[in-house]
């Protein structure tokens, strides 16, 4: 089974791997039309300006301007230019640490509108780059790849996150407020009406770690200011943020600060 890119929100660098990458920009005249035979690359089309109709088997897909299209690998296609268009195609091929494709979705879709014009530029420097052999130009390729690949993931699912997100909010904002304060999962749980369970995995989902992490991150960045100002011991801040055990607060501030506590009050 492929692995969806929403899949990859938190995961670590090797489980993704960019296995080809092809920029074509294109200009065609009005009632244009073109036969896509299926190819093993992820495909999209980025309609700088015009208006097309693809038809995929018994399903007609119609875009314009600023719309990003997204066509799985494999996929068989016509493509009907209402006018004339710019646009510029994107072929990638995505793979996971164990060799599976990476797709975005599970079938043509208009992955999103760009109200904002956002890509026009990282696409043009992409292009710039797409054929250059100057010193580490393929250097400065995967970087733009990556740079657009990050963007068009967000973009796609930034709907969902922004609505999982929102149904955080009452938790969130009370771990953030409270952050030196025991809690219970229940209890988050109860102000987001959800279950514990169904909490739990959205929390890690929408933010990368279980609520226990969070709120030990946010009591480690209280506890780094507070011993920047040189006004506390190092037993006085975890008092502080919570954290009563020494070697524990010590462990959990290398995690997350990369060094111990009297390292930084020091100033090193």
């Amino acid at each position: 089974m492929p692995m969806k890119m929403d899949s990859l929100a938190h995961a670590a660098i090797d489980r993704l791997t960019l296995v080809s990458l092809r920029l074509e920009p294109c200009r065609v005249a009005e009632q244009h039309q073109y036969v896509m035979q299926p190819a093993p690359v992820e495909r999209f089309v980025y309609i700088t300006q015009g208006q097309v109709r693809f038809c995929l088997d018994n399903t007609c897909l119609e875009a314009g301007s600023r719309d990003m299209i997204y066509l799985p690998r494999d996929t068989a296609y016509r493509s009907h230019w209402l006018t004339e268009a710019e646009y510029i195609v994107v072929d990638i091929l995505l793979t996971d640490g164990s060799g599976q494709d990476i797709r975005f979705d599970d079938a043509p879709c208009v992955l999103f509108h760009d109200t904002h014009r956002v890509y026009d530029g990282l696409l043009a420097e992409l292009a710039g780059k797409a054929e250059a052999t100057g010193p580490f130009d393929w250097l400065e390729r995967l970087s733009l790849c990556f740079q657009l690949l990050c963007r068009m993931a967000r973009d796609t699912n930034r709907q969902e996150l922004d609505r999982n997100q929102q149904r955080l909010q009452a938790a969130l904002s009370y771990l953030q407020s409270n952050y030196a304060s025991d809690f219970s999962v229940s209890t988050l749980a109860q102000m987001c009406a959800l279950s514990p369970t169904a909490f739990r995995r959205l929390f890690i989902s929408t933010q990368g770690m279980p609520p226990v992490d969070y709120r030990n991150r946010l009591r480690i960045r209280k506890a780094a200011e507070l011993l920047s100002t040189g006004l506390y011991t190092v037993a006085e801040t975890a008092e502080l943020v919570g954290i009563r055990d020494m070697k524990y607060f010590s462990k959990l501030f290398k995690r997350y600060m990369g060094m111990s506590p009297s390292l930084l009050k020091k100033g090193i």
